[in-house]
């Protein structure tokens, strides 16, 4: 890792007030399926709780729709930092859209910070935004950004297959490839997520394919958007590979690029990852450090 420096109504998921420090519940609504709990909105993935009681972070999926691959920071995070995940449950038309619709949920469940956001691709512009109105309430705000650079092509949506990836699933559709056989279906692929996940998760084949078109909403809401200015810092975490995993020639450039929108410094860490890869098991660790703010284990300065 290297380092680079610069000085609508929507249902409420859970709550969480000074008053009432429980935890949020997972159960869905009595008559609903139970896979709603795993793809609503909010995810709780280490709730508040009488144990659980410092600066909540809050993971934002983008265009990734779920937000079930933020669940291994809970190894390496602190344990009474709360963790909630905040997934594409409904069709957003902008990333200040979206934003919205996130801040109400956060506010919901810490009506006051401090707070940290932590957002992958188009996750990230949302976080950022969200950050924007919550330092310009006066908040204390720590925002974390993953793969997300301003002038960057819009993010590719992911198939249903790619979201089982995400969630490290192998979706039926890669034997399939491999095999040269028919293509799975929908279903296939629901079926083999909630095999791998052993009971945590349940989807549909439908479900996958909601899921999928939110990416592709989701993807296309980073075209032609633009940062407000935030007060305060942001930190970035860059892919120090593209996709196809080749070295990155100036990762440093997505510093330069978010340095119009932020009023402070902009601190860049480089990651041996691809965008995709940033939020794999194997770099959550890193991601963690980064969070809790322990001195990076630099290697090389742009």
């Amino acid at each position: 890792m290297s380092t680079v420096d610069d000085p609508a109504d929507l249902p409420s998921a859970c709550g969480w007030t000074a008053g009432r420090p429980d935890s949020c519940s997972t159960e869905p609504p009595v008559g609903e399926r139970a896979d709603s709990a795993a793809t609503a909105m909010v995810l709780p993935i280490r709730p508040h709780s009488a144990y659980v009681d410092g600066t909540p972070l809050f993971c934002l999926a983008g265009e990734a729709v779920l937000a079930w691959n933020y669940a291994g920071l809970v190894a390496h995070l602190d344990p009474r930092v709360p963790i909630y995940g905040l997934q594409a449950s409904a069709e957003p038309r902008t990333i200040r859209d979206y934003a919205t619709r996130c801040l109400a949920e956060i506010r919901r469940i810490a009506p006051h910070g401090p707070y940290q956001l932590l957002g992958w691709s188009a996750g990230g512009f949302v976080a950022h935004e969200v950050a924007v109105r919550l330092r310009a309430a006066g908040e204390r705000v720590r925002v974390v950004v993953l793969a997300t650079d301003p002038e960057a092509s819009a993010p590719a949506p992911l198939p249903a297959d790619r979201i089982a990836s995400l969630l490290g699933v192998d979706s039926p559709a890669f034997d399939a490839a491999a095999e040269g056989s028919t293509t799975p279906t929908s279903d296939d692929t629901a079926a083999a997520i909630n095999a791998a996940m052993a009971g945590t998760i349940d989807v549909t084949g439908d479900d996958l394919d909601r899921l999928a078109d939110l990416s592709a909403t989701a993807a296309r809401m980073v075209a032609g958007h633009r940062p407000s200015w935030l007060l305060g810092d942001l930190t970035v975490c860059i892919p120090g590979r593209e996709p196809g995993g080749t070295d990155r020639l100036d990762p440093g450039a997505t510093v330069r690029r978010w340095r119009p929108y932020v009023e402070g410094a902009v601190t860049g860490f480089v990651l041996d990852a691809t965008p995709r890869d940033l939020t794999a098991p194997d770099v959550l660790p890193e991601i963690a450090r980064i969070l809790a703010t322990a001195p990076p284990s630099a290697r090389t300065t742009c």
